[in-house]
């Protein structure tokens, strides 16, 4: 019978293409079936089925699910009443109730999603690796026909409103976890595709672990990829070393999966170690629901401490160039046991309303006195001996010790709490227990049966069987795809280090997935693109009507999703454990507006910062600075212990080369560019400039970031004389010099910006209670508008301060004339606002508003701005002046930054 035409069901097992006739008969009521064979059977009436009115279905662009399973390789589907016929293109057929079948729309279908597909498939056959038959993606790219409305690829292709999902049961945290990890954690269950930014050291393995642990007890699958195998194999290590590494199939290229094939083992081992009774599981998921509040209470308070102590560690250094810098012996020798006494909010408050009440000469009154002295309890009146300037600064040095001791008492406080409540025995206990229950879960999944053994073929062919058995598949990013069967999705797929993977390539491995997370860092080191691509590339872009999102040239996977869709979930993870406070310090500071809680500790004997600056002089040719070479090999090696991991890093490759060559390829020390460093961590790194001169490449802010970030204890930058440079690499040695107390000779001083921020602070209390910085709304409306431009990318490493005493911004005043210093001098003159660089506190620029009828129509105010016009040219201190009645202030602004840096 014709099969296509017919479906003949014979005790419900279809027999279509086994006959060739079949009848009723009446008399004996029976049907008569002739085989193909000659053999002619007869079936009770309920036993035989036959259908012979087909529907068939247009399955063009559409793909075909049987039980909630797509199906691969489908050639037709013929509906005959309630029984769907699928015929597959290898002339198998197999029939399923209609109500087991659904079909559904390709996104393809959809002009927006068509039109972004076929440009990354254009791209697919310029950036993929070319092989004698093509490109490999571009082979890839081919082989789909239909995209899932469920695949995040259909998202990616055109970006729409995000699927919300609820997650009711307790998520699992078997590897330890932090706050912004929990966090990470549960949005990947909560939506079908979420972002984590992971900078160097906060744990994106152990974040991505813990979502593999959950996956796997939902009994759903997840593919975890990334460009290099460095990661997977982290993966796969870190499971590995709690013995879950049987979970896990390392797939991706024909190599790996030989490997896998080979190596699959015939049995799991004992699971009776793992297996919970029911009163032990109770009694654990019930004591791990009731901590679950008390750790996430205290890991507040563990990040409020490790802020704490970072501020307190700012706070000393800077006090010591206060006290090295300004700060004159007479007034370092006062002592006033009742100012000794204040806190230092009340001390800042004080300071504040004697800089902004008392304009006037003759401030100490009388009753100057007496308000002081039911206010500030100050009951001794030869305190107002002292001048007004001494009385200030007398102040900020009694402000910068009572701070420091409250800050030491705050964090002492702290640290008791938590070893009251024995915080690191309570965490390991937490984690403990959560990896019980999770190796509890796998023993009932996998105990008292023996692993059923693959074959090559069952990687393609029975796929969803593989992974039955190995929920966890690890891969290449660009060999996902072609890893596992036609049309098989995973539930989730986890992307490590996007910030690497290009769009081509990403979009593949989407494709593979119904949700996603996108782990990877936007400050890190991204995909590279050659200057020969770059020209094709743009022009197939241009062709395209495409949002900038989808530019391959400027875009990896990572901040391509993060540009098309602003809603999509995301966290940053801000707790570091890695390398030196200080060493950390400076990225967080350059590339993480602050943003990391800095957790780790000091270590070692060295300073963990050291600049070693090379002579005056050209001493590189060719990308190879042999000058530094002889200093790394002469200077620096000699000195460091030889117990310690040693990475020696240069953006270039010729520089590499030479620094190998020099010091030999049998040495301890490992030698590389810094891009192949990215991912990994030495205890010192010796990082190697090169050139004489700042360029766009070796001062390519994500390149110093990786840099700085790959040193665990120490960090050694062997550079020209960049410290007068605006530049990422200036501001690493001005950074370095500023946390050593190297006091470079300057006639201009630090701004002492943890000083002036709560002044800022009290500023905003003293003057009006809706936080005005200033009694002149100009003044307010300008300081709003530096707060905007100043949170830019490009002015990131920027910060202002209010009404800065101009006495404190020049510290040596031998360039003014006697009248010039008296002017300096004064405790009423100030710059309205100092923009200055966070990392070495360094003026960048003075902003002035001036007032019209203040300023313009005011003779002795137009000579005072003329003298501190003068001033300020005398130390190169930039300045730009807005007049009240002027416009384009904001463009002004954003040009006068960019021009002084």
């Amino acid at each position: 019978m014709n099969i296509e035409k017919n479906l003949l069901l014979i005790k419900g097992e279809d027999k279509t293409k086994d006959v060739g006739y079949c009848q009723y008969d009446t008399g004996i009521s029976k049907w008569k079936v002739t085989f193909t064979s000659g053999k002619v059977y007869s079936y009770n009436y309920t036993n035989v089925l036959w259908f012979y009115k087909p529907i068939e279905i247009d399955i063009v662009n559409k793909i075909i699910y049987a039980n909630h399973e797509p199906l691969g390789g489908v050639s037709k589907v013929i509906y005959f009443a309630d029984y769907v016929k699928v015929i597959f293109k290898s002339k198998f057929t197999k029939v399923f109730s209609k109500y087991d079948i659904e079909i559904e729309e390709s996104s393809l279908k959809d002009k927006v999603s068509s039109n972004c597909f076929t440009y990354l498939k254009e791209l697919s056959d310029v950036v993929g690796i070319k092989m004698d038959n093509g490109s490999l993606l571009k082979r890839q790219y081919e082989k789909i026909e239909v995209v899932s409305p469920r695949s995040v690829l259909s998202f990616y292709l055109n970006p729409h409103k995000l699927k919300e999902m609820t997650f009711n049961r307790d998520l699992n945290y078997p590897f330890g976890f932090n706050l912004s990890q929990r966090k990470a954690v549960e949005n990947a269950f909560t939506s079908n595709i979420s972002i984590i930014e992971g900078p160097p050291g906060t744990g994106k393995t152990q974040t991505i672990l813990n979502i593999i642990a959950s996956i796997v007890m939902e009994n759903k699958t997840v593919a975890v990829v990334s460009n290099n195998n460095t990661a997977t194999d982290n993966i796969l290590e870190k499971l590995k070393k709690h013995q879950l590494d049987f979970i896990a199939a390392p797939l991706g290229n024909d190599a790996n999966k030989t490997r896998f094939i080979e190596n699959q083992k015939d049995e799991y081992g004992d699971f009776s170690k793992w297996k919970l009774t029911h009163e032990e599981k109770s009694k654990i998921s019930t004591e791990l629901k009731d901590k679950k509040v008390s750790i996430s209470s205290m890991l507040e308070k563990d990040n409020k401490l490790s802020k704490l102590k970072q501020e307190l560690s700012e706070f000393e250094i800077e006090r010591q160039h206060f006290e090295k810098e300004y700060l004159s012996e007479d007034v370092a020798s006062l002592k006033y046991n009742s100012i000794k006494k204040l806190k230092a909010e009340k001390l800042m408050k004080f300071i504040t309303e004697i800089r902004i009440k008392n304009s006037n000469e003759n401030i100490v009154t009388f009753w100057f006195k007496i308000n002081n002295l039911f206010k500030y309890g100050i009951i001794n009146f030869k305190f107002y001996k002292n001048s007004i300037d001494e009385i200030l600064d007398y102040l900020c040095s009694q402000y910068y010790n009572n701070k420091t001791i409250e800050l030491k008492i705050e964090i002492n406080k702290l640290q008791k709490e938590l070893d009251r409540f024995d915080f690191e025995k309570e965490m390991d206990k937490y984690t403990t227990d959560s990896m019980k229950i999770f190796k509890d879960y796998l023993a009932g999944r996998y105990n008292k049966r023996k692993p059923p053994i693959f074959t090559k073929e069952d990687l393609w062919k029975n796929f969803n069987l593989v992974t039955t058995e190995y929920p966890v598949v690890l891969s290449s990013t660009h060999s996902l795809a072609s890893t596992k069967s036609e049309n098989f999705r995973f539930d989730y797929v986890i992307i490590d280090e996007a910030s690497q993977v290009d769009i081509v390539t990403g979009a593949l491995a989407l494709s593979c997935a119904k949700n996603a997370v996108i782990v990877g860092d936007l400050k890190q080191l991204p995909n590279i693109v050659s200057k020969q691509d770059k020209e094709i590339i743009k022009d197939i872009y241009s062709k395209y009507n495409l949002s900038e999102g989808y530019d391959y040239c400027n875009n990896s996977l990572l901040s391509s999703i993060s540009t098309i869709n602003k809603t999509i979930k995301r966290i940053l993870l801000r707790e570091h454990y890695r390398c030196h406070p200080q060493i950390i310090n400076f990225c967080n500071k350059q590339f993480y507006n602050d943003e990391l809680i800095i957790k780790s500790k000091g270590n070692g004997n060295l300073k963990p910062l050291t600049v070693y600056k090379t002579p005056l002089g050209n001493h590189e040719r060719d990308k190879v600075n042999q000058r530094q070479i002889d200093v790394i090999r002469e200077e620096i090696l000699p000195k460091i212990n030889s117990d310690k991991s040693i990475g020696i890093i240069a953006p270039y490759r010729d520089q590499v080369n030479e620094i190998t060559r020099c010091i030999g390829a049998d040495s301890l020390v490992e030698v590389d560019t810094v891009h192949k460093f990215q991912g990994r961590e030495k205890d010192v790194i010796i990082l190697s400039t090169v050139s004489n001169k700042i360029n766009a490449f070796n001062d390519d802010p994500n390149l110093v970031n990786v840099a700085v970030s790959r040193a665990v204890h120490n960090l050694m930058v062997v550079t020209s004389d960049f410290q007068e440079e605006n530049s990422n690499l200036g501001d690493l040695i001005r950074y370095v010099s500023y946390n050593n107390l190297d006091i470079v000779e300057s006639k201009i001083s630090s701004v002492f910006d943890l000083l002036y921020k709560p002044y800022m602070k009290q500023l905003k209390k003293t003057l009006e209670k809706n936080k005005r910085i200033s009694e002149f709304a100009s003044e307010q409306l300008m300081f709003n508008l530096i707060e905007e431009v100043l949170a830019l990318e490009e002015f990131s490493n920027l910060d202002v301060a209010v009404h800065f005493p101009l006495r404190m911004i020049i510290r040596d005043m031998d360039l003014l004339t006697l009248e010039e210093r008296k002017f300096a001098l004064h405790r009423c003159t100030h710059a309205d606002f100092l923009i200055f660089n966070k990392l070495d506190k360094k003026p960048v620029l003075v902003v002035e508003v001036d007032g019209y009828k203040f300023h313009v129509q005011n003779e002795k105010q137009l000579e005072r701005d003329r003298k501190k016009d003068g001033i300020l040219s005398k130390y190169e201190i930039p300045i730009i002046r807005f007049a009240t009645n002027g416009s384009g202030e904001k463009e002004k602004l954003i040009e006068k930054l960019k021009a002084v840096l």
